[in-house]
Parts: structure tokens; C-alpha cells; sequence
């Protein structure tokens, strides 16, 4: 009789931790990744290019954007005027003002004429818009391009 109740014991001691070890997984809801921010631009309608890091900025005079790929072997600089001016719509740029520069290797790059650049979205302090500008300088007659939800920095 001890030895039926103690293989009664038993069984019931590892069909308990048995029961326990097979706790069911808790569900969760999926995980939505944050946004990203972007940079995207075209030169001359050719292919789509991803800048490594792009950011919004602001002085006491100004709002810009930098944008890098592959350090300075691509880099915008892009300004206009007034601070944290990041309402949206048209933001007007000038011809050689320094309103906007593309570095590309050694070519330095400006607008051709004074133009516009469109700021569609301004969202948790990140800034989202467009443009499409004819430029001077090099090879490069046209740059168009995308920024969505760039960080403040």
C-alpha cells in the first residue's frame, strides 16, 4: 500500500509540474515598427537614390534641411527663410543665395532660378514635404526629391 502511494505521489507530482511547464504563451498584438525618416532623390529622372542620414534644423534667421549619402560624396544643404518655419506649403527658395546646395564628388551645384520647396506634412516635430528643382553646375540638370518625417536636430 506505501508503494501504490507513493507511486500515486509521484505520478501526481510530475503530471503537476508537467501542466506547469506547459504554461501557454501569452498574445500579444503585433508591433507596429516607428516610421522612418527619408531622403529620396532623383538626378535627371534616373534612378532612386536614399540618403544615409537626413535631418531639419533651425537659427535664429532660417529652417533648412541637410541630407548625406556616403559623407560629403552627396550632400544637400537647403534653407529658407524665417525660424522653425515648418507650416505647411511653399517654402521659396533663391538662385544664388545659398538657398540650396547639392554636392555630388566634386561638383557643387544651385538652383537654376528662384523656386519653390513644398512642405506637406509637420507632424511630432518631424518635417515631410518635396521638390523638384532645375539646377546648375554640372552634369545634373534636374533634382527631384522626397523627405518624409526627418527628425529635428
Amino acid at each position: 500500500m506505501k508503494k501504490q502511494f507513493l507511486i500515486t505521489s509521484v505520478f501526481f507530482i510530475l503530471a503537476c509540474m508537467s501542466f506547469q511547464s506547459c504554461k501557454k504563451d501569452e498574445v500579444t498584438a503585433p508591433v507596429t515598427p516607428p516610421a522612418t525618416s527619408t531622403f529620396t532623390w532623383k538626378e535627371n529622372a534616373g534612378a532612386l537614390i536614399t540618403a544615409d542620414s537626413a535631418y531639419w534644423t533651425t537659427w535664429s534667421t532660417g529652417t533648412g534641411i541637410r541630407a548625406y549619402k556616403g559623407g560629403m560624396q552627396n550632400f544637400f544643404e537647403i534653407n529658407w527663410a524665417s525660424a522653425n518655419n515648418t507650416s505647411l506649403g511653399a517654402k521659396a527658395l533663391f538662385a544664388n543665395n545659398g538657398d540650396f546646395t547639392f554636392l555630388k564628388s566634386t561638383d557643387s551645384y544651385d538652383i537654376s532660378s528662384n523656386q519653390n520647396l513644398n512642405v506637406t506634412a509637420f507632424t511630432n516635430n518631424k518635417l515631410s514635404g518635396n521638390f523638384t528643382f532645375a539646377v546648375k553646375g554640372g552634369s545634373i540638370t534636374s533634382i527631384e526629391a522626397t523627405f518624409t518625417e526627418l527628425p529635428k536636430k
